[in-house]
């Protein structure tokens, strides 16, 4: 990760959420993002399969409501700062079943994006007053998101 992707995470997420990241926590943004997608991916597949297709559509993916407002908010906001082309390295993913629909890989970032700002709601509704998430803020917001999805 180049010192412009960690200076564009940064003002990210201090105007989405008002946090400070550093340099370590590029690395868990990017793990954390990739595997959530891996998720909602594999049950993207399940549905692809039961409709009997060989390729993902983006239609196939548990997107609820709530994700996509998260979705159309970073999309407003990704207008100010342009992180497309840093998100798009985070969608890197291993061979899947199926093939992904070229739907699904012009969203993928905007998904990405929708999942970090879900992630800085998270961080500020688990701790309204967060200025700097630590290790056990990135844990707890693990455990919700792996419940959730």
């Amino acid at each position: 990760m180049s010192l412009i992707g960690v200076s564009k995470f940064e003002a990210f997420f201090r105007k989405a959420g008002s946090l400070d990241i550093d340099k370590s926590d590029v690395r868990r943004i990017y793990d954390f993002t990739n595997e959530v997608i891996y998720r909602l991916l594999t049950v993207g597949m399940k549905n692809a399969s039961l409709n009997g297709r060989d390729v993902l559509w983006y239609t196939d993916l548990p997107i609820t409501e709530g994700l996509e407002a998260q979705i159309q908010e970073f999309r407003e906001l990704n207008e100010e700062l342009d992180l497309e082309g840093i998100l798009e390295a985070i969608t890197k993913m291993p061979p899947l079943k199926l093939a992904i629909g070229e739907d699904v890989e012009q969203e993928l970032p905007n998904i990405a994006g929708g999942i970090l700002m879900a992630l800085i709601k998270t961080f500020k509704t688990l701790e309204p007053k967060l200025k700097n998430p630590q290790t056990a803020h990135w844990e707890r917001a693990k455990v919700i998101f792996e419940t959730l999805l």
